[in-house]
């Protein structure tokens, strides 16, 4: 799980630089695609408990997370606005299943006689993906440009949801 947090937090520092400095979104701009995505966010977790209990908390979180991919993949490329608000709802989505099977997800994977050592270190993890994405994100971005970064972090989303999909 270190991974794919770490995979989730390297480009959030990123995006609101390629936002204003290379798409020049206004604020109004920024936040509409704010809003579809926490209304897609909302809309997608009412099919949640559906789609657990067909597929299983691992098949949800693992689609969440490829969902979350196509975000930082096409606004690389994106150049208007139509391209960020369709990546505005499908990241929503995404979040939506990966966010919301996520904590069944732990709890399926963690032996159930040792739970709060387990749960402890999730968060130790959770929170150093965190800090590290933080900081290395914009420090690749800086290095190698906001879009190819965009790109290898989405690139690194993929993978680590074929990780969780494959091996739990």
């Amino acid at each position: 799980m270190f991974g794919f947090h770490l995979a989730q937090y390297l480009p959030i520092p990123l995006v609101p630089l390629y936002l204003v400095n290379q798409l020049h979104f206004s604020d109004q701009v920024i936040g509409l695609g704010t809003a579809l995505f926490y209304v897609t966010v909302f809309i997608g977790s009412t099919r949640l408990a559906y789609l657990t209990r067909r597929s299983g908390h691992q098949w949800v979180m693992a689609m969440g997370a490829s969902l979350m991919t196509i975000y930082p993949a096409l606004l690389s490329v994106s150049r208007g606005l139509p391209l960020y608000i369709v990546l505005s709802l499908l990241g929503g989505f995404g979040w939506a299943l990966a966010g919301g099977a996520l904590n069944n997800y732990i709890l399926e994977k963690v032996p159930p006689d040792d739970r709060p050592a387990h749960l402890a270190w999730y968060n130790l993890a959770l929170n150093a993906a965190i800090l590290l994405g933080s900081l290395v994100g914009p420090a690749v971005g800086s290095w190698l440009g906001l879009s190819i970064a965009l790109a290898l972090f989405a690139g690194l989303r993929l993978l680590m949801s074929l990780f969780i999909w494959r091996w739990g």
